[in-house]
């Protein structure tokens, strides 16, 4: 059986990367990276996603494959050739004795990633060949982890858009409500500064906005939009000016200003305002300036949040994303999968060898005590990241709740910290080992599942550290919608289909939905959308899934507890799901995913039809004349 693997390797952090990951991409025959076009042999440097896999791999292994990186307009010539080499490629090695190849991609290989195209060319040269992928942490959820940004609490829905799809995608999901997540900032196709920052005054979400660039690497920044988007000569005005807020604000002109360029894979994070108390760093806190790499002024937050172990953490019990986790049969680490030498922690010494700074952050050095949240992922022990492993092996005291997070990943833990099981404690039944960490200078590690950002119910957990004096970090986790889109195998962001990824749960419940927040408005939006914490009311959410727009035979995926061993993973359409999720009795622990975009098959890709043509192909008439017969109207059709 030949696999083809994409491994997502984070946002660039080297600790950012799954346990499992690591194991995956040693265990390949070879491992892939993109580059730029024309740039694999004259460039001496590595990339991104080849920076992060060198820390744990041999560069012998490693093959560099061309991608059209910096082409815009969509499906062009120059992309289009550079995919079928890349597939070319692929094949390659193939046919030349390999039966795993690994393809490193930054972020998660389901959100907009190089590596569908890549996997839709494969399929086509070497039939048979069985296409995984493995989850990996996103740059929304780095940095909504450094800038300590709860993306999403209660019924808060959120909103993925790329942002190279205009500035109409953006407003539309401004309007929308909840937390609103822009990817590609930089894109030439996304709106200019001027245009951006004249949107989020307008909704007048400006000023709760962040911007960030090159997390965990060098030359990266953190830093409010309403600075970032200002003009040159903003830059420049005393640190101790505060931000404008939207009463106060003047209001935005047409005229053309100087701005910084935005880097392009540049993310930024509008999180929803809670009326009770601020929820972005960018308006609640001050942060020492620095120096973006163009000579401008901005204001980092790495120094706060720190870039040493852990950033993340899960849900309380009860109140967090309880979809899914645990490994399924054969992706926990069995017996010699696990990390090997250098790359798992020992028993309390954190990841030796592992490439990135095991030892990051000094948790030891510390003068003050400190609580770290770390997220565990959906449940598989070898989807924790090394930063959340090397955490829980610096840790005095471990928190973690045994009704969430499987308990292989306690192997982590120092053999002398305190364990201590929450899954029966309130919060106030957690405050007293936080007081103890403000006393004594310990150094707390509280594991949760899922991600710390997405319904994990820690806010008021910072609160209470904040007013103890203990300092906080958050590792960011793999949430469970991107491993059920992993188990699937299936990208979310499908070009032409679904280019948003809507986050969000059912109204009704215990915690009533904000006004415009209800499933059936985001359902006009016809893209992807993630339901957690909804199986317990199918019949409402089917009900408002179908009113707002999604037709009956639209995809589901039912996804119980996914990654664990007794994961339960059913398809169907969308006029069953009440049933189907009544049938086998599931109302806790489940997720639901729902769109065009997750046909089971999906439709051929005309790139690589051979009826159709490009500036480097020529197209075979008699297929030219199928592919053409085939999307005809019918009369019934209409024009």
């Amino acid at each position: 059986m030949k696999r083809l693997i994409g491994v997502g390797v984070g946002p660039g952090d080297l600790e950012l990367v799954t346990v499992k990951a690591v194991r995956v991409l040693r265990e390949a025959d070879v491992v892939l990276v993109p580059v730029l076009a024309g740039s694999a042999l004259q460039t001496p440097e590595p990339g991104r996603a080849e920076t992060i896999i060198r820390a744990y791999v041999d560069a012998g292994k490693i093959k560099r494959v061309e991608f059209a990186l910096n082409d815009t307009g969509g499906v062009t010539p120059r992309r289009a050739a550079a995919w079928r080499a890349a597939g070319t490629a692929v094949a390659a090695e193939f046919a030349g004795g390999a039966s795993t190849v690994a393809f490193g991609t930054l972020g998660d290989p389901n959100l907009y990633s190089t590596f569908s195209y890549l996997a839709q060319t494969v399929r086509d040269l070497v039939p048979g060949v069985d296409v995984q992928t493995m989850a990996g942490i996103t740059a929304m959820q780095d940095l909504a982890s450094r800038a300590r940004i709860s993306l999403a609490e209660g019924t808060e829905p959120v909103t993925l858009v790329p942002l190279n799809g205009g500035v109409g995608a953006l407003e539309a999901a401004l309007a929308s409500g909840g937390t609103v997540v822009g990817y590609k900032v930089g894109a030439a196709a996304s709106p200019d500064p001027q245009t951006l920052r004249d949107s989020l005054h307008q909704a007048g979400r400006l000023e709760d906005a962040v911007i960030g660039a090159r997390l965990g690497l060098p030359g990266e920044f953190i830093t409010p939009a309403a600075e970032f988007l200002a003009p040159a000569a903003e830059f420049l005005a005393p640190a101790s000016a505060s931000p404008s807020t939207p009463e106060s604000a003047p209001a935005p002109t047409s005229e053309p200003k100087n701005i910084p360029d935005i880097p392009y894979l540049s993310t930024l994070i509008i999180p929803v305002r809670r009326p009770s108390r601020g929820s972005s760093l960018a308006r609640n806190q001050s942060a020492p300036e620095t120096r973006r790499t163009d000579g401008t002024l901005g204001r980092s937050y790495a120094a706060q949040c720190s870039i040493g172990p852990t950033e993340g953490s899960g849900p309380t019990e009860g109140s967090g994303p309880t979809e899914g986790s645990g490994p399924t049969e054969g992706s926990g680490p069995t017996e010699g999968s696990g990390p090997t030498e250098g790359s798992g922690p020992t028993e309390g010494s954190g990841l030796a060898g592992a490439g990135g700074p095991a030892e990051a952050g000094g948790l030891a050095e510390r003068a003050l005590g400190r609580v770290s949240f770390v997220g565990a992922g959906p449940g598989a022990p070898d989807l924790l990241t090394l930063r959340g492993a090397n955490v829980i092996a610096a840790a005095d005291v471990v928190i973690w709740a045994s009704s969430l997070v499987h308990p292989d990943v306690l192997t982590h833990a120092g053999k002398n910290a305190e364990i201590v099981d929450s899954a029966r404690l309130p919060l106030e039944g957690v405050l007293p080992y936080y007081e103890r960490a403000a006393e004594e200078a310990l150094n707390v590690a509280r594991v949760h599942s899922g991600d710390p950002s997405l319904w994990g119910a820690i806010q008021e957990q910072l609160d209470q550290c904040a007013a103890l004096n203990l300092d906080t970090e958050i590792v960011p986790g793999v949430s469970s919608f991107t491993a059920v889109a992993a188990r699937i195998g299936r990208e979310l962001t499908i070009p032409e289909v679904a280019q948003s990824v809507i986050l969000t749960r059912l109204g009704g419940g215990k915690t009533p939905m904000p006004p415009g927040e209800q499933v059936a408005e985001f359902a006009r939006h016809g893209t992807t959308m993630a339901l957690f914490l909804s199986a317990a009311r199918s019949a409402q959410l089917q009900d408002e899934l179908l009113a707002g727009g999604y037709p009956p035979d639209t995809p589901c995926v039912i996804a119980f507890q996914v990654t664990w061993p007794d994961e339960l993973i059913v398809h169907c359409v969308l006029e069953d799901l009440a049933a189907s999720i009544k049938e086998r009795k599931l109302w806790k622990h489940t997720l639901v995913l729902v769109g065009p975009g997750l046909g089971a098959g999906g439709s051929r890709s005309h790139l690589y039809h051979p009826g159709h043509f490009h500036g480097y192909r020529k197209a075979d008439r008699k297929a030219r004349k199928q592919l053409r017969a085939a999307h005809r109207p019918t009369p019934a059709d209409g024009p």
